[in-house]
């Protein structure tokens, strides 16, 4: 039993092809998870509630962060719908923890406009106060724009990922998930195995979750196949580990958590992509709120700079052509990180046949600055489309039809050339030197016949 756990914990260096798999099926997986909500564990002390915490947590970066949250005395606009993209929380989980959040005094709501819209108000100062409390501060005013008080304040923060709470089936499975694929990220990096020994007080102090909370949260993972757990050891210990391979086929789309449908769109030669996890952007009050765009592309709007195909052509300049272990070639935008453009293979694995076409459409909106979410949020937006029938190709048949133009002058410049390099091959062989001579020699004559003022001498 103890030789078992010593090869759960030990090095990953006596096998570092699983090692390299490891690190490129991260690498692979980040860029699907989209942005990350900051989660302060600190709040789930303050209102009991991890749900609320959550809560707590986005009206904070909201507040901090809103353009126009000084022109509106803080308030900011935010649907039920928007809530649940952003966090996760259904709405009757939304309603519990802003209910926390009023007997604290922490969140301020009211109805505006025709029709009346739920805006939120966060009360920085009572939120300061308590927080103050709590850590032993003396309290006082604080100002919400210098980040290191307010970091201070807050405690450390962790990474939430709301893809993971659908998978998981809660915002409790997305949070355990999310803190241990972070934990997994940390261990590959240090040639550790992936297995993670936790105890349920250890994840208790890391993501405020109670024991119960925890056993239902990895029981909903272990159901959906991507989340797996063995006992080792005397006294019995528990280690858990995430199957990358059935949460890569997850955030791929393939709902069935096959890991044997997907390749992962590796050669040896490629190397392991970096990770970027840099946010992007910034809302108003006014906006959708929200990480990733809930509607769809616009697919029939026209845009008059590509009203010719030759308009085109600069989209073709800047792609690259990838190969696909399987299904031949795709052209990918070269704007897209190395990370991304495997992960775009992996997003259009559902809708093969129009996969060029969708990347078509996603380049030339990328060309004209008409992404302004991540590429692959854009390009899962256009895979959702074409899945539902939907897809209606628009500026990415531009960049077709330029594309096909560029190949045809380009077998007509290889067909050139090979003719050029036929007759020079030729020009190189006796016969053509023999006639060649044959012809100067014909022409000297005619020349010193026309001299002398005689006619040249006919050749029998």
């Amino acid at each position: 039993m103890r030789d078992r756990e010593a090869r759960i914990v030990t090095s990953a260096d006596d096998d570092p092809w699983q090692s390299a798999q490891q690190e490129r099926a991260l690498a692979t997986l980040w860029p699907l998870l989209g942005r990350h909500i900051a989660f302060h564990r600190r709040l789930v002390d303050l209102t009991a509630n991890v749900k609320a915490a959550l809560l707590l947590s986005q009206s904070i970066y909201w507040t901090r962060h809103g353009r126009d949250i000084a022109q509106t005395g803080g308030w900011f606009l935010k649907t039920t719908e928007q809530w649940q993209m952003e966090t996760g929380l259904s709405a009757r989980e939304q309603s519990a923890a802003r209910e926390v959040l009023r007997e604290l005094a922490i969140l301020n709501e009211q109805r505006v406009g025709i029709p009346a819209r739920l805006h939120f108000r966060l009360c920085v100062d009572q939120l300061g106060a308590l927080l103050s409390d709590h850590i032993g501060r003396v309290s006082g005013p604080l100002d919400w724009a210098d980040g290191a008080a307010v970091a201070e304040l807050l405690g450390p923060s962790l990474a939430y990922h709301r893809r993971l709470a659908g998978i998981g089936g809660g915002v409790h499975a997305g949070l355990l998930l999310s803190r241990a694929l972070h934990l997994t990220r940390l261990r590959v990096r240090r040639q550790l195995r992936e297995w993670i020994g936790n105890s349920a007080d250890v994840w208790t102090e890391q993501i405020g979750l109670t024991h119960y909370e925890q056993e239902i949260a990895r029981r909903n993972l272990a159901d959906a196949g991507v989340w797996e757990e063995t006992r080792v050891g005397t006294p019995r210990r528990l280690f858990a580990r995430i199957r990358l391979d059935c949460l890569l086929a997850r955030l791929a789309g393939d709902e069935s958590g096959d890991a044997n449908r997907i390749v992962l769109p590796y050669s040896p030669e490629c190397g392991v992509a970096t990770i970027n996890t840099r946010q992007k952007g910034e809302t108003s009050m006014r906006d959708s709120h929200i990480h990733v765009s809930t509607k769809m592309p616009i697919q029939f709007r026209q845009y008059r700079p590509y009203s010719f195909d030759k308009t085109a052509n600069l989209h073709i300049q800047g792609s690259t052509r990838r190969s696909q272990r399987r299904g031949g070639d795709l052209i990918l935008p070269e704007s897209l990180l190395p990370e991304e453009r495997a992960a775009a293979l992996l997003l259009l694995k559902p809708c093969a046949q129009q996969a060029q076409a969708l990347l078509d459409e996603l380049s030339a909106r990328m060309q004209a600055k008409a992404v302004h979410t991540s590429p692959l949020a854009y390009l899962r937006g256009l895979v959702r489309r074409a899945l539902a029938g939907e897809f209606v190709p628009e500026l990415g048949q531009r960049v077709a039809a330029a594309r096909r133009r560029q190949a045809e002058e380009l077998i007509l410049r290889q067909q050139r050339e090979a003719e050029e390099q036929r007759l020079a091959a030729e020009c190189t062989t006796p016969e053509h030197q023999a006639r060649l001579a044959s012809r100067r020699a014909e022409m000297r004559q005619i020349a010193d016949a026309m001299q002398a003022g005689r006619p040249p001498e006919k050749r029998s």
